[in-house]
């Protein structure tokens, strides 16, 4: 079993936040790049996911999607906990994950997190 390291957190990267908070903001403007040149998919649910597991390629990238978010959603759990951050947080990260994208809600959990070993620390 891992153990977690208390490495001090003393002279990190403080560019890091600013890095996750770029990453959110464009993570949250490309996926609805995408998803606006086909609006009729974004009304119908059962079309939207007849698009998304269209091909092998897309069916790959979809579950993989999947797959990584639904690990996210555990690292949040467990990460909340041991940061003693009330979880009722999971449910901004879940909204932002299936509101706008996994790669908004990952770096915004990222970003919030920073700051929070910054308050701590």
């Amino acid at each position: 079993m891992l153990k977690a390291t208390n490495l001090p957190m003393t002279g990190t990267f403080g560019g890091i936040k600013v890095l996750y908070l770029i990453l959110t903001i464009a993570g949250s403007i490309e996926p609805w790049f995408w998803l606006l040149q086909d609006p009729a998919a974004l009304l119908s649910p059962s079309l939207f996911l007849q698009q998304a597991f269209a091909n092998n390629i897309a069916a790959g990238l979809t579950a993989d999607l999947l797959i990584s978010a639904i690990a996210f959603f555990c690292f949040v759990w467990f990460e909340l906990k041991r940061l003693n951050v009330p979880r009722t947080w999971i449910i901004l990260y879940i909204g932002l994950t299936f509101g706008v994208g996994l790669s908004c809600s990952l770096p915004f959990f990222l970003y919030r997190r920073e700051q929070h070993l910054e308050r701590t620390v």
